[in-house]
């Protein structure tokens, strides 16, 4: 009985030997994981309201023809700025007719942490339809 327990000794040190690297591992992979589903959260919240925010600057005439300027891009890429988010930046802005509505569609991208994988950029689109009667003039 004494050779069966002199031949078990150490087991526990090897096995938490082993364990405690695996863990360390998947618990690096699953922050980054939620690190990086934050980030594309935050960009999408903020791609979001600069597609809205760019959306109110386009004019519809009464005959339903769609008058888009410059200002619509320039206020959304202002939105998207005012945001501040360092790991996001802006890739576009097209405002007008999208998919045969009023609408403006802001690009962005978001860079992962980069801890444990490589560091990667994943791309995040917002579209803001224009609601029928809702314009910058009319607030």
């Amino acid at each position: 009985m004494v050779n069966a327990r002199n031949g078990e000794r150490g087991q526990a040190i090897a096995f938490y030997a082993l364990l405690v690297p695996l863990m360390s591992l998947f618990a690096v992979l699953l922050m980054e994981y939620m690190v990086s589903s934050a980030r594309v959260m935050d960009t999408v919240a903020a791609a979001d309201l600069a597609a809205h925010a760019g959306a109110q600057e386009i004019t519809v005439e009464p005959d339903g023809t769609i008058r888009v300027t410059g200002a619509g891009e320039q206020v959304a890429a202002a939105y998207f700025a005012a945001q501040n988010l360092p790991y996001a930046a802006l890739s576009g802005v097209q405002c007008g007719r999208i998919y045969n509505r009023s609408a403006c569609r802001v690009t962005a991208s978001v860079e992962t942490p980069g801890w444990l994988l490589p560091k990667r950029h994943l791309e995040v689109n917002a579209i803001g339809y224009l609601a029928h009667g809702v314009t910058r003039e009319d607030q």
